[in-house]
Formats: C-alpha cells, structure tokens, sequence
C-alpha cells in the first residue's frame, strides 16, 4: 500500500541530448497525464538544458531536478520561479569528491552538490542515496553534508555546508512530497520512525548510523540492534 506512481523520470545525458521539442512534449504529456516530472541532471550544460525545456513546456508542482550536480547561481532564480523542488546526493562529495576536485572544470567547484545555496534561494531540498551507485545510509549523507570532506580530507565548497538539523531535515519529508511537510506524527499514527541510543543534541555532532537501535516503517519493526 506505500507503494504509488512517482514522477516521470528523464535522464539527460550531456554528450547525446534529446531533441529539444521531443523533451518539451515529454514534459507536455506527463504532466497532460497528472505526473510530475524528475530530470536527471548531472552537468552545467543538463541542467541548463533541462531548465529550458521547463520554460517552454511548464512545470508543474511535484517537478524536481535530480543530483543538480554543478548549479551556478545564476540558475537559482529560474528554479525557484519555476517551482521545482531538487533532490541531491550529499554523500557524492565523501564518496567521489576527490575525482571531482580532479576532473571538474575549477570554475564549476563552488557549486557542487550545493545544498545551503538551494535552501538560501528558498528551493525545496530533499536527500536522495542514487543507490547501489551510492551508499543507501543517510546518516554517511547527513554527515556528508555537514562536513563536505572528501576522502583525502579536502573539504568542498564550505559555504554549502548544513547544519546537522537542516541535514537531517533531508530525510524527514514523505517521498512523495520531497523537500515538502516534513512527516509528523500523531497519536495513533502508523509511524515511520528511528529511535536512537542518545539524545539528538548529542547524535547531531556524531552522524553515525551506529547510534540507530531501532527503526519502524508504517509502525512494523524493520530493524534492531544487536
């Protein structure tokens, strides 16, 4: 019963790019049909693409760009005009950060897997794993996010660093409203929750999925420590 029809995906890939008008009908008929779109984007140019066809076609609510992996700001202000909503992967940058610091154009490093820009420009930000091509604990994200250090020590881009409650607010919205109404609970509800073996003013400043004893989701018992 959780399950349910997401957003239309389209994945851009740079070096062969869709037709413009096809991507634009693309968008016309998913949303003709009450579907959102989600645009796979993971270079300048992607995105930049993407963006366009938006404008041409529309957007509608429900509409996100996925990775948003290199956003300049001069971007922000047509994401936010055109209401989507961005779901990165923080974790990219502990994972993969020394390759990009290596292979990304310098001028495009400032803007990578941004997070504090998007929630700054007032665009709805939600964490996202891309797993298996990434790791699925969003604790090593939320981590991630506020460290932006990759595996050598480098840190990437520090103005876009979270704080440990804005990192976790990542994953506290329902999937089908990502960045969007956080999840609360009520008495009586089926809960999705996590319960930890400390407080979070002691959990904020040690991100580890170690400190996890239990989790529930739609009030079962999926997971227990020890």
């Amino acid at each position: 019963e959780r399950l349910q029809q997401g957003e239309f995906k389209i994945h851009l890939l740079e070096s062969s790019l869709p037709e413009f008008d096809s991507l634009c009908r693309d968008i016309a008929t998913a949303h003709a049909s009450g579907r959102g779109i989600a645009i796979h984007c993971v270079s300048h140019t992607e995105l930049v693409y993407a963006l366009s066809a938006w404008q041409s076609a529309g957007a509608r609510p429900g509409d996100r760009v996925e990775h948003a992996s290199v956003t300049p700001p001069e971007l922000l202000q047509s994401m936010r005009e055109l209401g989507l909503r961005v779901v990165p992967q923080p974790h990219f940058i502990a994972e993969r950060g020394d390759e990009y610091l290596a292979e990304v154009d310098i001028r495009d490093q400032p803007w990578l897997y941004r997070a504090a820009g998007f929630i700054a420009a007032g665009i709805p930000l939600a964490g996202g794993s891309d797993a298996p091509f990434g790791s699925a604990d969003p604790w090593f994200a939320m981590r991630a996010a506020v460290e932006r250090r990759t595996r050598s020590g480098k840190v990437v881009a520090p103005t876009e660093a979270l704080t440990p409650g804005q990192a976790l607010s990542l994953f506290l919205s329902r999937p089908e409203t990502p960045g969007i109404n956080p999840a609360q609970l009520a008495i009586g509800d089926r809960a999705d929750l996590c319960l930890l073996d400390a407080p979070w003013r002691e959990v904020c400043d040690d991100l580890r999925s170690a400190h996890v004893r239990a989790t529930w989701v739609g009030g079962g018992l999926i997971y227990q420590a020890g």
